[in-house]
């Protein structure tokens, strides 16, 4: 409890009522699922780790995101712009990535360095980290974990954190916030992939004593508005009997909140205020009902497994390491990051590079390399109208400046060879853009073209082929392993994927992709995240002829037919 509690410096603040209510109660453990648009990093994290910092001078906090580029370009901006607006001013209130003014407090013990630091006037410090640079938080004890985006934090990783929410117990001990967790998320979708983990905390939710807490937090507020008025009627000696009054509901609030976990899910017309009625039928239109169901409603996915395109792509396709240890150490919070091919951790720089491309409106690239027995896809282009194909080039070439293996083999739809007689194919596009700058200037690389004269690669053959590559029916050709990360639109796509039933022109049923995604209007990196346009990128890539030999082989004997006969 403050030694003092003021009332003089009063001011009205917008706030959403889920907002209010978290204030109000101020659990020690806050898990919140939320929809978008409801203020999760700028109004609800920023109030919550404002408090935090005032209640415990001198702590150490952490804030973790699932990559440094997330809480560099996402995350923390985003709660600095709540902490501004909600009257904190940098250089007055908290510097960054600097030594902070010697007459500052000073936190329980010094930092080794103050990269990735945020600091306090009253000595507190944050530490910002990662999941895939683990090395970032090490070394410390913290005394309260802040989080976001907690769909995209693997437990497991985040767990090897807890030993660390520790120490100076006798310096903390009277906070409720000590040894605390503070995480936001929207809804975890696990046919995408996403991590639940922030589901089960439910399981730990005290209903009874957070309406408790609650209770006494309103009971406190209209002790405060009584002390505001003795006090402008200049009825001092009433002023002083109620604020008695109020300290002793404070000690029932704090009571009520020790160790106490707020689990809460809430759909985005929580702050249908701020967002206005229109805002809900363009995310309608612009999502599709099921991404509205899970973004928007905060409604568990209903995708069932037997319709995914890739029955067999599991959660050990994915690796989250994918960049070398150390990477970011020369950036600050407020630099430009620029991740480029001398940070990939499964790069070999003396191989030449590869990709799978589908050209169209929306041109996409993933890139990959074969290591040993893995085959690593390592990063993802793009490009969207008005951007053309010369623009993700320009993007590849400014990402693998310097490389020095400069050979690029390409797999690509046929379509790109159409009008390759009058050089007006998208293949010859791509070669031209790669090998020459706009200036003209050779750049150094050399591109193979591997889909001259290339047959069409039906859907039943992508579907049969790559659920025996990603089950490893065939041993002889590499495991796949995919970057978390640095592939999201990709992997959004193959996972999104769903199944269609065709029937040829014998009256013959057959799988195939359902390409529907493609035709709605949706607007943004939304046109490539939930549509099929980059699984395709992925199907040149690897349904390529000399893997489709090798799964044709003697040794693969396993039948799996992909007919459907009525």
């Amino acid at each position: 409890m403050p030694a003092k509690i003021s009332v003089e410096n009063a001011k009205l603040e917008f706030a959403s009522w889920l907002a209010m209510v978290i204030a109000m109660i101020s659990p020690r453990f806050l898990f919140l699922i939320a929809g978008r648009g409801t203020g999760k990093t700028s109004d609800i994290l920023a109030s919550r780790s404002m408090a935090v910092i005032q209640d415990m001078p001198g702590a150490y906090l952490a804030f973790v995101a699932a990559t440094y580029e997330d809480a560099h370009r996402n995350i923390v901006p985003t709660l600095i712009e709540g902490w501004n607006r909600k009257g904190w001013i940098e250089g007055r209130d908290y510097v960054i990535d600097v030594k902070p003014p010697d007459h500052w407090d000073k936190p329980y013990k010094k930092p080794l360095r103050y990269k990735h630091t945020i600091s306090f006037p009253n000595g507190t410090i944050m530490i910002v980290g990662s999941l895939d640079q683990t090395s970032s938080l090490a070394g410390n004890s913290y005394q309260h974990l802040f989080g976001d985006e907690a769909k995209y934090l693997d437990f497991e990783k985040l767990k090897k954190l807890m030993p660390a929410m520790r120490g100076e117990h006798l310096r903390f001990f009277h906070s409720v916030y000590y040894c605390g967790m503070s995480f936001t998320t929207d809804m975890p979708d696990i046919m995408d992939k996403e991590y639940d983990w922030i589901l089960k905390r439910e399981e730990e939710f005290d209903q009874h004593r957070a309406e408790l807490a609650l209770q006494c937090a309103l009971v406190m507020n209209e002790e405060r508005i009584k002390i505001k008025k003795a006090l402008d009627r200049k009825q001092t000696a009433k002023a002083k009997r109620i604020l008695k009054n109020l300290q002793d509901w404070t000690v029932n609030w704090t009571r009520a909140r020790q160790d106490l976990t707020f689990f809460y899910t809430v759909s985005s017309y929580v702050n249908v205020q701020q967002l206005t009625e229109d805002y809900f039928p363009r995310a309608l239109t612009s999502l599709g009902i099921d991404e509205y169901k899970k973004s928007v409603l905060s409604l568990k996915g209903s995708v069932n497994k037997g319709e995914s395109f890739y029955p067999t792509l599991g959660e050990h396709h994915f690796f989250e390491d994918g960049i070398k240890d150390g990477y970011f150490d020369k950036y600050g919070i407020l630099d430009e990051v620029e991740v480029e091919w001398s940070g990939l951790r499964y790069l070999d720089p003396q191989l030449p590079i590869e990709c799978g491309l589908d050209f169209g409106n929306e041109c996409c690239m993933v890139v990959g390399q074969q290591r040993g027995n893995y085959y690593f896809v390592l990063a993802e282009f793009y490009s969207l109208s008005p951007d053309d194909l010369t623009d993700l080039c320009e993007d590849f070439l400014k990402f693998f400046k310097g490389y020095p293996t400069k050979r690029l083999i390409v797999y690509y739809d046929r379509s790109g060879n159409q009008n390759r007689a009058t050089k007006r194919d998208y293949a010859t596009w791509l070669e031209d853009s790669l090998t020459k700058d706009k200036s003209g200037k050779r750049t150094g690389w050399s591109v193979d073209l591997m889909s001259r004269g290339q047959a069409t690669i039906g859907q039943d053959t992508e579907y049969l082929f790559m659920k025996r590559l990603y089950g490893r029916y065939n041993t002889k050709l590499p495991e796949i392993r995919i970057d978390r990360f640095r592939c999201k639109l990709f992997k959004s796509s193959i996972e999104l994927a769903k199944t269609d039933q065709k029937v040829d022109r014998h009256g013959t049923k057959y799988v195939a992709k359902d390409k529907s995604s493609e035709k709605k209007k949706l607007k943004g990196l939304d046109r490539l995240k939930y549509t099929t346009h980059f699984s395709d990128a992925g199907k040149y890539l690897f349904v390529r002829k000399s893997w489709q030999k090798v799964m044709q082989g003697k040794e693969f004997q396993m039948a799996d037919p992909v007919v459907v006969r009525n």
